[in-house]
């Protein structure tokens, strides 16, 4: 039992919740408690302290109005009616009268302090023997008694509080068991709320733990309607979704690697084992080395390229912050391109605006510009035209290459910039084709200088890939409407 406690109630989040609940209640009903008895005491020893009041100030008249020899005659009878005891004590401390026990001794020194105050202070004082919700409990007044201008004796009149005691035992015997009650009820209510309001965890819990185990595919079902819960859900839903994502990615990274690479070694392989079947002379040799350097080239480019891929994925791509002349970059890089394209029977058509400035990094920018153009030139039919063009928009810089090859088809448009990924064989592979990594640097450059790269492509129409890069320098735009606020108001004066 003791052990299904700990572990249900003080060890779970809700069970401590529960707990929480019946000790806040139970801070409540104690302050509520205690108010209520220093209240409900202040109020009966106000009426109580005004009746006693008005009987010894009734008795003190009768006594200062009479003889001495008289005092006792006025006690006796009034002790007759009067059911709480009476005791007249002598400014010298004798007792003059005393009803049927003495008041002094009891309630410890508050009875003696009062009796101290109305001789010393010549003032009524109250005190009481214990407290309210004791038996035994006495209201006492003390009053002087005055001859001659002087304190002569001081009367003690004791009023029993029993029967007020009950009613205040009553009233919290109720009030402890409607607090128990509702302790109890409370603690089951907050216990079960808070267990309802945690359920959605249990289930992020077991599906955290079936993807924790391989089951990428789970996804949270809860509908809850509480607005934390909610966003966690979709929080973790997304999660769930990229880490399967990555996992997948991962995966298909892994077979594509292995399968670009293993095919050149195998081509290096199979050379070397030729080679090394019977003698050659140098010259074959050589031949031979220069094939399988060929080989070993290609097998670099697709490290050289894995590797700034995995650079770009952790963040660690470093790229200068220059200022980058664009429109003399594309220029160059059209240039650099046009024998390539000649031999080939395929033009070059460039409409690049002047004065476009970016920054970034100038190799990083001409790469990827390199890319597109290859890419452009190995899907172009011979005796087409490859266009190469920047403007500015909208404080960007637009670039756009494209071909009049046999196009993309849409389902294929948005795995371009995988790594890895070829379209299929409607759009023609030429020499020196590479690994399809080429579209996926173009992307994690441009994301790196803060721009967008996309692809507007149909059947048979060709495809046209757009880089949208953010100038350098201040908005021109909004300096053009500066300038003719400025001229508007210059006209106005």
């Amino acid at each position: 039992m003791f052990y299904w406690v700990r572990s249900n109630i003080f060890r779970t989040f809700r069970g401590r919740l529960a707990m929480l609940y019946i000790s806040l209640e139970f801070g409540i009903l104690l302050f509520a408690a205690m108010l209520l008895y220093v209240a409900l005491s202040q109020r009966v020893y106000q009426d109580v302290d005004e009746q006693l009041s008005e009987q010894a100030s009734s008795l003190a008249r009768a006594l200062e109005s009479s003889p001495f020899y008289f005092w006792t005659g006025h006690l006796s009878g009034f002790a007759k009616h009067y059911p709480g005891p009476i005791q007249l004590i002598a400014s010298n401390g004798q007792v003059i009268f005393r009803s049927d026990q003495s008041l002094i001794n009891r309630g410890g020194n508050d009875v003696t302090r009062a009796l101290a105050q109305a001789f010393r202070d010549d003032l009524t004082a109250f005190a009481s023997t214990q407290s309210l919700l004791q038996r035994d409990n006495v209201r006492v007044i003390a009053m002087p008694i005055h001859r001659g201008g002087q304190t002569v004796a001081v009367l003690l009149l004791g009023h029993s509080t029993g029967d007020i005691r009950s009613v205040f035992n009553l009233l919290y015997l109720l009030g402890g068991i409607l607090g128990v009650i509702s302790i109890i009820i409370s603690s089951v209510a907050g216990y079960y709320m808070a267990k309802k309001a945690l359920k959605p965890i249990e289930e992020i819990t077991s599906t955290a733990r079936a993807v924790a185990a391989g089951d990428l595919s789970r996804r949270l079902t809860s509908k809850s309607q509480d607005r934390e819960i909610r966003v966690l859900v979709l929080v973790l839903n997304k999660m769930f979704a990229d880490l399967e994502t990555s996992f997948q990615s991962q995966k298909r990274f892994v077979a594509d690697a292995s399968h670009e690479l293993r095919l050149p070694l195998t081509i290096l392989k199979g050379e070397i084992e030729v080679a090394l079947r019977h003698p050659r002379t140098a010259e074959e040799y050589e031949e031979i080395l220069r094939q399988q350097l060929d080989t070993i080239d290609r097998i670099q480019r697709i490290v050289n390229d894995l590797l700034t891929l995995a650079r770009a994925d952790a963040g660690q791509l470093e790229l200068a912050q220059n200022e980058v002349d664009l429109s003399l970059l594309l220029q160059e890089v059209g240039q650099q391109h046009l024998i390539l394209f000649d031999s080939h029977h395929v033009g070059l058509e460039m409409d690049i605006e002047d004065g476009l400035t970016v920054m970034g990094d100038a190799g990083s920018l001409e790469r990827a510009v390199m890319n597109l153009m290859n890419n452009a030139f190995k899907h172009a039919p011979e005796h087409s035209t490859i266009h190469l063009s920047a403007h500015a928009v909208d404080h960007s810089a637009i670039i756009s290459v494209r071909d009049e090859g046999a196009g993309i088809p849409e389902e294929e448009q948005q795995h371009l910039f995988d790594r890895f990924f070829r379209a299929d064989d409607a759009r023609c592979r030429k020499e020196g084709e590479g690994a399809g990594l080429g579209l996926a640097i173009c992307k994690r450059i441009v994301d790196a200088h803060g721009g967008d790269i996309w692809v507007k492509s149909e059947p048979g129409k060709g495809a046209e890939f757009l880089i949208r890069l953010p100038l350098a320098g201040p908005n021109p735009g909004l300096q053009d409407r500066l300038q003719g606020v400025l001229k508007d108001g210059g006209a106005s004066a």
